[in-house]
């Protein structure tokens, strides 16, 4: 049996295609061993550039950091618990992310790129033909700074079957550009969950990004993505480290975000 002690993609009801709540979360991580937590729900947006369903109401922000600052004392010597956010590359929502972090309201961002904003709405990508679009916003995401890691680096093969020429070339600028500023990529258990996983088509981790993932100097992690408190589990970090392991990637086991 391995153990991981850290995983620092969590998410909670707030988002709304999550459930449960911070201190169940904690409760099951403290069982499986996890010693640092951090919860990275997907990034409140101020309103007007509101997403229902994905992101939660801006009114639930004070909500959520208050709640987590609380449990931090609670279990204070037990387990580090560390406040976050999944958030996109959107260019207008930059200052609000730099200034959740200069006041010190959050922690840290993950750069996690399911959609773009655009016309006023939000979009999510059609990888199948938008694969140029997610790469350029991915790249410009990385260069800002304001991302301490890049989950799911391999998350565009939900729209191919195959790691083609272009798509392999997409992924080498990828992992060129993490190389280069230190920004480590994750191996990502929420596709290890999925009905009918394969990892060598359409879902993620994809056995042949990891593969080319080993020719940079690039660190890599792992994330539990959990999305209900059960997932933080032995078993489901078990699936991590047992496709780290096949494949021979070479994972950090004791990632330790704030002390490297």
């Amino acid at each position: 049996m391995e153990k991981l002690d850290y995983c620092y993609h969590t998410h909670t009801y707030r988002c709304g295609h999550a459930v449960g709540h911070e201190e169940e979360y904690i409760l099951h991580a403290i069982k499986a061993g996890i010693k640092r937590l951090g919860f990275s729900d997907h990034m409140i947006l101020p309103k007007g550039y509101e997403h229902p369903g994905m992101r939660g109401s801006y009114d639930m922000l004070e909500g959520y950091i208050s709640s987590l600052e609380h449990l931090k004392e609670k279990y204070k010597g037990v387990i580090e618990i560390h406040i976050g956010f999944e958030s996109e590359y959107i260019p207008e929502l930059l200052p609000y992310y730099k200034r959740l972090l200069d006041e010190g309201r959050v922690e840290y961002l993950i750069l996690g790129q399911h959609l773009y904003y655009e016309n006023g709405e939000h979009r999510w990508y059609d990888l199948s033909i938008e694969f140029d679009k997610y790469l350029e916003h991915v790249l410009k995401g990385l260069d800002t700074g304001l991302f301490t890691y890049l989950a799911h680096p391999d998350l565009f093969m939900l729209g191919h079957k195959d790691l083609d020429e272009k798509l392999e070339i997409g992924a080498r600028k990828i992992l060129k550009k993490c190389e280069e500023l230190d920004i480590p990529i994750e191996i990502n258990g929420g596709g290890l969950r999925r009905r009918n996983y394969d990892e060598n088509h359409w879902y993620y981790p994809n056995a042949r990004f990891w593969e080319i993932a080993k020719e940079y100097k690039v660190r890599i992690i792992i994330g539990i993505d959990s999305h209900r408190p059960e997932e933080m589990s032995i078993e489901n970090i078990n699936k991590c480290v047992d496709f780290a392991k096949r494949h021979g990637i070479p994972f950090e086991e004791h990632y330790d975000m704030f002390n490297n």
